[in-house]
């Protein structure tokens, strides 16, 4: 058993449904499921009944029910503590987002420990207490007591700032190869309206997308912010910017305090 087996667990509880809980999590239904069964397997119980209308509990669920409920209780006690001992504030972001965000940080007084990671772990490890601050693409269900803000990115198609456009010229656009990476989604939606023709290329990390825009002959949907850091890509002539949401949350009113000033110098 995995500690965050624990977390699925407790989700699957309280919303009755793979589909939500993979949602809220982040991960794929799928993922949900084995980590369910694998769980079921190793306890030789059945701890849920798959039901038309969602999970139904069974006995052996509301027997592992008390002690899932207490080893989280204690996860969190046990965070907490930790966390009241550390002068730090932990802050997790994507690759895109710390590269616009964390430099600002650097400038302050207060210590920080930055991360980057995927989507779906900032979520997990923001419901752990891994994280104190978190900085992301997609939009959460916060739990009370949780701070939100929000802000927003203009996107532009970008391409190195050497390249002559011949206008006839149809240039390769590259994305993220992650699924859950909302630039992916808004630059398949902007090509499939255009009716480009376009072909794809996928990378797994922003610094190599910038060293292929930077060259060699191709383009990519990115925040206009990063532009300006980049001196090497320049913007192209296109529609009107589309809009990427960024949200911050957090879990005390010193560190919204600190999302809100990151935010609002943009």
């Amino acid at each position: 058993m995995e500690l965050n087996d624990i977390t699925i667990f407790m989700e699957l509880y309280k919303n009755r449904s793979i589909t939500k809980t993979a949602e809220l999590l982040h991960y794929t239904q799928s993922n949900v499921s084995t980590r369910l069964m694998k769980l079921e397997n190793e306890f030789h119980c059945t701890f849920f009944l798959r039901t038309r209308l969602g999970l139904e509990i069974l006995p052996d669920g509301e027997r592992f029910l008390q002690y899932a409920s207490s080893l989280e209780n204690t996860l969190k006690s046990l965070n907490q503590e930790f966390q009241v001992k550390s002068p730090e504030i932990r802050i997790g972001s994507t690759q895109l987002l710390s590269r616009l965000y964390f430099p600002q940080l650097y400038e302050k007084n207060c210590q920080y420990t930055m991360h980057t990671d995927s989507v779906r772990k900032l979520n997990r490890n923001f419901i752990r207490q891994i994280y104190d601050v978190i900085i992301t693409h997609i939009v959460q269900t916060p739990e009370q007591g949780i701070f939100q803000t929000q802000t927003c990115q203009p996107l532009s198609w970008v391409a190195s700032s050497n390249l002559d456009l011949n206008p006839e010229e149809i240039l390769p656009v590259i994305v993220s190869r992650d699924k859950l990476c909302p630039l992916r989604h808004l630059t398949l939606q902007a090509l499939n309206q255009e009716k480009s023709p376009a072909p794809l290329i996928e990378v797994d990390t922003l610094d190599l997308m910038i060293s292929l825009l930077s060259s060699t002959r191709t383009m990519a949907l990115l925040p206009e912010e990063l532009i300006i850091i980049e001196k090497q890509l320049k913007v192209l002539p296109s529609p009107p910017p589309m809009i990427l949401p960024v949200y911050g949350y957090c879990k005390s009113k010193t560190e919204a305090d600190i999302l809100n000033e990151l935010f609002q110098k943009r």
